[in-house]
């Protein structure tokens, strides 16, 4: 055959199929043996047969026997990358594309189940949800990605069998890679051996692989760590929102200071006479203080506003106490209004609702009618009289859901009228509730109370509450009066001014009221809503909600479980005055009959020159914030009240970031797709290789790896480790990449 071309081969892959030379028949051997067999030579079947068919001088190949008995094998499908890149696993690409595209729904699940839960459980099933996806998503990533580290691994192990001097790559560096094909480390050992290994070097190779497999390596470090932190990134792209839910289901029973104790009591009896003394106008606080006091609030109740002094922290606090222990200290800016705890990093900090009675009040108010006749502008003892009609007061009575109290004495002019004063012509006796008499001293609003109930009843206090307005109108310049005096008074210019006269008369009453306060503990106690009229806390059951104690009831016998207005008549008087004073120590220069700050505010006008008309709408709106704030903290004091604490629940939802979750996943689905589609075939056309146990049989049975330099034999039943020690430093080629000479 000596016209036949010698052909030097790099693969078994690549002289297995080729066509253009004769293939190796060992039936030809024996063609051109034409004499006839012997008696028995074939018998049997004996070997070589007979052939039956000539050969000319060139043969068409024929299978070989030994290597395929069946015949050669069909040759691989083509796909569209096949010139450069290895056929896809399409098990693992498709595996992969079902887990993105169900990622998104299934996390969306997850976030339905997670909400309405503790903050705990809703962290727990969002990790464990964003976990579970997460390690499917990433294992199914590192399948993928394992194609890539045994490409680069079997490069390696053919770019070194053809280097002359010092062919095959140690075993040792062959396991590394092969015994964990996942692992971070596998990749950043295999580019370490890759450096070491002069035939993985690009001018070593170059002219027959010039592909940067050390990119390969690279991208499946990529992989890995992109596989790594999927459950973590995952788990940032649901956003847990931890939502403060008020409940009132579970309540506690615990003290608070909302009450007066015997001490308190005591200490409002001795400053009582002080109140009495008519001409010190005494008041409990200074004006320095006064912003120190409790704000005001209010809440409509049935078509009417109740308002309350708000509670503050030291009431809530074991060694605090109300403004009402009627101490010098109570006027000191230094009892604890304000919350004494720094805040906290926490983005949530639950409290508790407390659910305890309280002291609030109503007032109603009405224009006294005809002022010609119930107003007496300046009586001949310079006393100015003010009458009102019993009609007037029923109605008022009638308002507050009350009949017109039997208490009330009836009309008795002697004890109104000053000296030989008398009363106006057309005045009915009968027909008259009370009259009140006020000096003409200057000041422009003047008050009289007179008290209906005094709280012996227990259920508090009820009062008529009357005002006079008198204004100079040279600083009304647009106010309205239904009288005005009957004699100029001249002004500093010498000109002729006159006093307007106006009047209103109000039923006021001061109440027990069931509230609830949020304690929150990262601010100051803030009142929530009235819940029922009462002066005992007891369980609001509905049919869903029934309300059950969680802890251990109080016991301790100084805990009020009710308020009680029946030993507070002392304390109301200390009150009631303080506040009627604090009013009237707002007024202009006396004797002049100017305007103030707080006359004004009875009309819907503003300015030092602001006066309009008194209304009896803003007056009992100014009556009634003036005696929250300076009548109803005094109710609080040193004694201790039950109350119930119903602690906040923390629920928490869970939501998935549609955009940055579906990116996310989009870019998992692509990353996968280009590891699936794009691993590089091995150089020189070298059949797929990988780490499984059918390559090794490959490499190991087929001779494609072949040991270098002395043979090691291994004996049965030896231990692994012996096994690594013998045989880890023995060099392995690949055969099929040796050209022959």
């Amino acid at each position: 055959m000596s016209h036949a071309q010698r052909v030097r081969y790099h693969s078994l892959h690549e002289a297995v199929y080729d066509n253009t030379q004769p293939e190796f028949d060992p039936r030809a051997c024996c063609a051109s043996d034409t004499s006839a067999p012997t008696s028995g030579s074939n018998v049997l079947g004996g070997y070589p047969p007979a052939a039956d068919t000539s050969y000319d001088g060139v043969h068409n190949p024929l299978p070989s026997p030994a290597l395929y008995p069946g015949g050669l094998p069909k040759p691989h499908k083509r796909h569209p990358f096949a010139k450069g890149f290895e056929a896809p696993l399409w098990k693992n690409i498709l595996v992969h594309i079902a887990l993105c595209l169900i990622a998104y729904p299934f996390l969306l699940l997850i976030t339905l189940v997670a909400r309405q839960k503790s903050l705990f459980w809703t962290r727990f099933i969002v990790g464990m949800g964003c976990g579970l996806i997460g390690f499917c998503l990433g294992l199914s990533l590192l399948q993928l990605a394992q194609s890539h580290l045994e490409a680069a691994t079997w490069a390696m192990v053919i770019h070194q069998s053809r280097v002359d001097t010092s062919p095959g790559v140690r075993l040792r560096d062959l396991a590394a890679s092969s015994g964990d094909p996942t692992s971070a480390w596998s990749g950043l050992r295999l580019l370490w051996d890759r450096a070491m290994y002069p035939g993985t070097s690009r001018r070593s190779r170059g002219h027959y692989d010039s592909r940067p497999w050390s990119l390969v390596i690279l991208f499946f470090l990529a992989l890995v760590g992109i596989a790594a932190s999927l459950p973590f990134i995952l788990g940032r792209l649901v956003d847990i929102n931890a939502v403060v839910i008020h409940q009132r289901e579970y309540y506690d029973e615990v003290a608070i200071l909302g009450d007066n104790s015997d001490a308190d009591i005591a200490r409002a009896t001795e400053l009582k006479p002080r109140f009495d003394d008519f001409a010190l106008t005494w008041t409990l606080a200074p004006f320095s203080t006064h912003g120190g006091l409790p704000p005001v609030v209010s809440f409509d109740w049935n078509g009417d506003t109740v308002y309350f002094s708000e509670t503050i922290l030291s009431q809530l606090l074991s060694n605090g106490s109300g403004f009402g222990t009627f101490a010098t200290e109570t006027a000191d800016p230094s009892l604890k209004l304000h919350s004494t705890t720094q805040p906290t990093g926490d983005a949530i900090e639950p409290g508790a609702v407390l659910r305890f009675p309280r002291w609030g009040t109503r007032i109603h108010c009405a224009k006294i009618p005809d002022p010609e006749i119930n107003i007496i502008t300046r009586s001949l003892n310079t006393f100015t009289y003010v009458f009102t009609p019993r009609a007037v007061l029923e109605s008022l009575f009638t308002s507050f859901g009350m009949g017109y109290p039997t208490t009330l004495m009836p009309f008795n002019a002697s004890k109104v009228l000053q000296l030989n004063d008398t009363l106006p012509v057309g005045l009915d006796p009968a027909q008259t509730a009370l009259g009140a008499a006020f000096y003409d001293n200057g000041v422009g609003h003047s008050f009289f109370s007179s008290p209906v109930s005094t709280g012996e009843d227990g259920n508090g206090w009820v009062s008529i509450e009357e005002v006079l307005v008198r204004l100079n109108t040279t600083y009304t310049p647009k106010g309205k009066f239904p009288r005005k005096s009957d004699v100029s008074v001249p002004d500093k210019n010498g000109g002729p001014t006159w006093i307007g006269y106006d009047a209103a008369v109000c039923v006021q009453l001061f109440e027990p009221w069931v509230l609830e306060v949020f304690n929150s503990t990262t601010g100051l106690p803030s009142s929530m809503k009235i819940v029922e009229k009462g002066n005992e806390i007891r369980s609001m059951d509905t049919a869903q909600t029934q309300e059950k104690l969680a802890g251990w009831p109080v016991t301790d016998p100084d805990v009020n479980r009710q308020l009680n207005s029946s030993r507070l008549a002392d304390v109301y008087a200390c009150g009631h005055t303080n506040s009627v004073n604090q009013m009237l120590k707002d007024n202009g220069r006396d004797a002049f009959y100017v305007p103030s700050p707080t006359v004004v505010s009875f009309t819907d006008g503003k300015g030092s020159l602001g006066y309009t008309e008194l209304s009896e709408k803003f007056f009992a709106q100014a009556r009634g914030l003036a005696d929250a704030s300076n009548v109803l903290p005094y109710f609080a004091g040193s004694g201790k009240t039950l109350a119930r604490r119903y602690n906040d629940r923390v629920l928490s939802s869970a939501s998935v970031n549609p955009v940055y979750m579906g990116t996310y996943v989009a870019f998992i689905l692509v990353v996968g797709l280009v590891a699936g589609f794009f691993v590089p075939k091995l150089p020189l056309d070298v059949p797929h290789r990988g780490f499984e146990v059918y390559s090794w049989i490959a490499a190991f049975h087929a001779d494609e790896l072949i040991g270098v330099g002395s043979n090691t034999g291994i004996a049965r039943n030896m231990e692994l480790d012996e096994i690594e020690e013998r045989m880890g430093d023995l060099k392995f080629r690949y055969v099929n990449t040796q050209e022959s000479s």
